[in-house]
Parts: C-alpha cells; sequence; structure tokens
C-alpha cells in the first residue's frame, strides 16, 4: 500500500459571496468519473469541510478535483446525486471524522441502457468484474466464461476507461442482449463450456473492502 498522500485525491470547492471567498477542501479515497461527470466519490474531513462539500453537490456546483498525480479537473454530480454519511474513528482523537460516498443518479441506475460501470478491470479483478456485469444484468452464465467474454469486449473497443481514482473503473458499453449473443456465440464456436453437472451455480463471494484495499 502506498504512503497516503500517493494514494488520496484532494477535492476543492470555492464559494464566493458578495464580500468573501471561501475555500474548502476534502480528501479522496475513491472517484469514479466520466468526462466532467462525476459518478461516485468518497471523501473525508472534518465537520465543516464535509459540510460545505456535501451541500455544494447537492445544490449541483462545480467543485475541483486534484488527482494524486496532479491533475486537476473540473466535476459536478448532476440532478439528485445520493448521499452516504458515516463516522470514522481514530485513535487518541476526540472528534471523529465525517466520511461521505455520493453516487451519481447515472451510477444509481447501473447496468440499464446499455451502459454498465465497474469499480475495478485489473487483471487481478477479472472474476470480480465479470460477476459485476453478470449480476447487474442479470445474465445467466458461469464464472469461467468472464476470461473469454470480457477479452472479446476489449478487442471490439466495449470497454472504456473512465478516469478513477483508489479503482481502475471501465465503462462496459454493451446491452443484455448484445452480452447474451456474444455469450451464445462462443458457446456454438466451443469457446466456453457449460458445467458438468445440472444444478444451481455457485458463485464465489468477494469482499468489497478487500478489493478496494487491492486497488491500491
Amino acid at each position: 500500500m502506498q504512503n497516503a498522500h500517493l494514494r488520496l485525491a484532494r477535492l476543492e470547492y470555492v464559494r464566493n459571496s458578495l464580500k468573501t471567498q471561501t475555500h474548502t477542501a476534502v480528501h479522496v479515497t475513491h472517484f469514479i468519473g466520466e468526462g466532467e461527470q462525476a459518478h461516485l466519490l468518497s471523501y473525508f474531513g472534518n465537520d465543516a469541510e464535509v459540510g460545505a462539500v456535501t451541500a455544494a453537490i447537492q445544490e449541483n456546483h462545480r467543485l475541483d478535483l486534484v488527482t494524486p498525480d496532479g491533475k486537476r479537473q473540473r466535476i459536478g454530480f448532476g440532478a439528485e446525486p445520493s448521499l452516504y454519511k458515516a463516522n470514522i474513528s481514530l485513535a487518541r482523537q476526540k472528534r471523529s471524522l465525517r466520511h461521505v460516498v455520493a453516487i451519481s443518479s447515472g451510477l444509481h441506475a447501473n447496468g440499464s441502457a446499455g451502459r454498465t460501470i465497474l469499480l475495478n478491470d485489473e487483471e487481478q479483478a477479472v472474476d470480480l468484474s465479470w460477476a459485476a456485469l453478470v449480476s447487474l444484468q442479470g445474465l445467466p452464465a458461469v464464472l469461467s466464461w468472464g476470461g473469454h467474454v470480457m477479452g472479446r469486449l476489449r478487442e471490439d473497443g466495449k470497454v472504456k476507461p473512465l478516469v478513477g481514482v483508489g479503482c481502475s473503473p471501465v465503462l462496459v458499453d454493451a446491452t443484455r442482449e448484445e452480452l447474451m449473443n456474444r455469450i451464445g456465440q462462443a458457446r456454438r464456436a466451443n469457446l466456453t463450456s457449460f458445467p458438468d453437472k445440472n444444478g444451481p451455480i455457485s458463485w464465489p463471494s468477494f469482499d468489497m473492502k478487500a478489493a478496494l484495499a487491492g486497488a491500491f
């Protein structure tokens, strides 16, 4: 795991009024963005910092994200983002930190309209990516088909990288019907196989905490 200053981004918000200008910044652990459209943002800070940034997101203001490599970009969530709030208790600290995860309305509808956003598309996370795609699209599939189908989607330009902090997100641009056709084509070409026995298909369980930690 890298040191915090190498893996955390910073989110800055400047609010101008008639006589004053207020600058607020919070730390960002995870971010998924598509151009200026933010889809997921996990940030923490003290009461005042998190309160100001959260209000800005709710009011659809624009904010500046500074990624760990120093790149700066303007982001916003658009209408009706969802905000999930929690506290982070620190040892030997009287006050806890505030933690918020913001989700865009588009990510809330993930998997619909032929658009599926996956958190990590790294080689060691193929099984997790395939499991997420199968679950979100409601596909009748098994784990062993993931390598072939995901590989063909990448070859055909159907997997598009997104901007990420603390993860390697992608957008899978394919409808459920298209994915079903690809699965059928692979089976007819004998590139995939059915399970040896009839019955329920067992999928491995994936620990989200471990998946997020592995992204660092």
